[in-house]
């Protein structure tokens, strides 16, 4: 098995702990609100949101859906690590994905998003560079989208 590592960060006017609400613990309601075009639903099928939880995303146009696996919750520190263990993401040559977001607050009210993505691939399978880089891009896309619904709603909590 091969473990390919993609690193990015990025600043938020948005608050840490208010984000970190958003994505971790509020994300069956906010993501099809935030990315309606691409989430039609987001749900718990397994546990209370902790680690061990499974939670399931389908996506909007029949595009298919992920489940995650969540690793662990640090909500102290705003850190989420979670794994894509089933679904479309999951394309050959790839076994599972693990995603940890870091969420670190800023002296001017926001945040900076540090985002690690592990890419497991079955058997020796190599990802190219542009692989990774679009990972990276969609990953920052998904935040962004998230930062301005709350920005458009400030009273979203």
């Amino acid at each position: 098995m091969g473990v390919f590592t993609s690193e990015s960060e990025h600043v938020s006017p948005v608050s840490a702990v208010r984000l970190y609400k958003a994505i971790v613990l509020d994300a069956s309601n906010v993501f099809p609100k935030a990315l309606p075009n691409f989430i039609m639903s987001a749900e718990t099928v397994q546990g209370n949101g902790g680690p061990g939880t499974i939670k399931k995303l389908t996506f909007a146009q029949g595009l298919g859906y992920v489940k995650h696996h969540v690793d662990a919750i640090d909500t102290e520190n705003y850190v989420y690590n979670y794994s894509v263990i089933e679904g479309s993401a999951l394309s050959e040559p790839l076994e599972k994905i693990s995603y940890e977001y870091k969420l670190v607050p800023t002296p001017d009210g926001g945040s900076i998003v540090k985002s690690t993505s592990k890419y497991y691939t079955k058997g020796d399978e190599q990802l190219t560079q542009e692989y990774l880089k679009t990972g990276k891009e969609r990953s920052t896309g998904f935040t962004k989208a998230i930062e301005d619904f709350l920005l458009a709603n400030p009273d979203y909590n």
